[in-house]
């Protein structure tokens, strides 16, 4: 009897370690599969961040001589001093066209050439073949105004003088320049003013603050991974 339980324990103890076997190889291979799933889908997100990475170090780099990039509020702050005559929004109004208009004529030179500027870095990055090429740029132009208490009605008033401003400085580089955001391929350009509570702003001087900021943003829009 004792032999009978021998011969017939074996042969049940490598049914169930064959299965067993068979079982963990069967969840080997279901893991390691997986794995290489998310290991592709890693490496397309790896991929996909080097991508945005270079786009945004590309516009970081736009010339500093017209433009300097704020990393904290990540703007690009109009280097190009402009100082208006009060109230005004036309770039024809400046104080320099009453007091020195070689001065005033020079700042708008530069002006223009700041505009191409934004025009060669966007250029840049649509003709970039390591960048995907249906990436769209949003162009904000953003007008600020000085805090010196101009505010005479509903419609004449900073926050409203501001969008005017930086609608005149677009208006400006398409009459002057021939640069037109909007039309330029896979680009959108924004206008708008954020008056005395947009940000940065300069606290040494009030008279800094009637500039421009400037936002190139890529619109990536949704990251497939398929």
């Amino acid at each position: 009897m004792d032999g009978y339980n021998k011969t017939s324990f074996w042969p049940s103890y490598v049914d169930i370690m064959t299965t067993l076997f068979a079982i963990m190889l069967v969840l080997f291979v279901v893991s390691y599969s997986r794995f290489k799933i998310n290991e592709e889908k890693l490496k397309k997100l790896a991929d996909k961040y080097r991508e945005i990475e270079s786009i945004y170090k590309a516009v970081e780099n736009i010339d500093s001589t017209y433009f300097e990039f704020n990393s904290q509020y990540v703007k690009h702050i109009f280097r190009i001093q402009v100082t208006y005559q009060t109230g005004e929004f036309s770039l024809y109004k400046l104080q320099g066209d009453i007091s020195d208009k070689s001065v005033a004529d020079s700042l708008r030179k530069s002006i223009i050439l700041a505009g191409n500027e934004i025009k060669r870095t966007i250029e840049q990055l649509q003709k970039n073949d390591s960048i995907r090429q249906d990436i769209k740029y949003l162009v904000v132009v953003e007008g600020q105004a000085s805090a010196d208490g101009y505010n005479m009605d509903a419609w004449h008033n900073n926050d409203v003088l501001s969008y005017q401003r930086a609608l005149a400085l677009h208006k400006f580089w398409c009459e002057e320049a021939k640069l037109d955001f909007s039309n330029m391929n896979r680009c959108e350009l924004v206008i708008s003013g954020s008056g005395i509570k947009g940000i940065p702003r300069d606290a040494k001087s009030e008279k800094n603050n009637q500039r421009f900021l400037i936002h190139i943003v890529p619109v990536i829009g949704n990251i497939r991974l398929d």
